[in-house]
């Protein structure tokens, strides 16, 4: 089970990781329309919006890679936590 929650945790990564480039990928592609002449109001509603698009898909990714981070804490707490209990199953048993 600990490799099956590691590997989400990689996966969701990665996952947030290209979104992120495809975001930014896109966010050149906006600069480079806005900043190449596009005026007036709906420029101005465009460039708004997008901004609001961009900030939200930041928090998107950032809470993503959050919960991979913690996918991995917990997988590697777990695994100490079962090496702490072996050990002390280990003492409590009977000696050779």
């Amino acid at each position: 089970m600990p490799d099956e929650v590691r590997d989400l945790g990689n996966y969701v990564r990665d996952i947030a990781a290209a979104l992120r480039n495809a975001l930014d990928s896109a966010a050149s592609d906006v600069d480079a329309l806005t900043s190449g002449g596009w005026t007036g109001t709906r420029a101005d509603e465009f460039v708004t919006s997008w901004a609001e698009v961009r900030d939200g898909g930041g928090r998107i990714f950032s809470a993503l890679e959050t919960m991979a981070e913690k996918l991995g804490t917990t997988v590697d707490d777990f695994q100490a936590s079962d090496r702490s209990s072996a050990s002390s199953l280990r003492i409590l048993g009977p000696s050779e």
